[in-house]
């Protein structure tokens, strides 16, 4: 059975050159990629009723600046294709980001820094049924489990958009909170770590 893959990333020479290394250098064969998830969606429901929904999916988190890879894999598994393997492949690799993705369905999680033959290799892995998280992210996210692991799901995601380096108005803006609510949030999170401000956050885990 040929191995397919469908891209869904907002830069068209992601696509393009992602697309080129893999038929090249091995077996796969791309079926398609879009910048949008709503055409990804739609794409999805195509290859569905002709029988050809891809091995695996390659799926940025961000499109547009914001982070509708999260709830696009959710629709994705949740609510239409529960059996779907997804990888995710992103410039965004904070312990906070795998963990979240591996939570709406991920199966697989590689950064845009790893090498051409780690992502290779990750879908290859997720294709026979397994996962793969890049070496360099399994070791960060096992430390960073054990770290946060006092803390609430609400301090989590606030600690989340910390390591991604918002400030305080955008992480209330994103969380849809009052300014005060997330500064208390952000003091119990140094409470609770021991930790003394963002910066410190970053180099342990940004």
């Amino acid at each position: 059975m040929q191995k397919t893959f469908y891209i869904i990333d907002d830069h068209e020479m992601i696509r393009l050159g992602t697309t080129a290394f893999l038929e090249s250098n091995s077996d796969w064969k791309g079926c398609g990629n879009t910048g949008s998830g709503e055409e990804a969606l739609a794409d999805l429901d195509r290859l569905s009723q002709e029988g050809a929904l891809p091995s695996v999916i390659i799926c940025d988190l961000n499109f547009c600046g914001e982070d509708t890879g999260f709830v696009l894999m959710k629709r994705i598994n949740n609510d239409r294709y529960p059996s779907q393997k997804v990888v995710v492949y992103s410039m965004f690799f904070s312990p906070g980001d795998v963990q979240k993705a591996i939570e709406c369905g991920a199966a697989g999680y590689v950064s845009k820094i790893a090498s051409c033959s780690e992502l290779l290799l990750c879908l290859e892995q997720v294709a026979g049924g397994g996962t793969f998280i890049q070496v360099a992210l399994q070791e960060k996210l096992e430390q960073f489990t054990s770290f946060t692991a006092a803390l609430t799901r609400r301090e989590k995601e606030v600690m989340d958009l910390l390591l991604r380096k918002k400030n305080n108005d955008e992480i209330a803006g994103l969380l849809n909170m009052k300014k005060r609510v997330v500064n208390n949030y952000i003091s119990s999170i140094y409470d609770k770590t021991g930790l003394n401000d963002r910066n410190e956050l970053i180099r342990r885990f940004g």
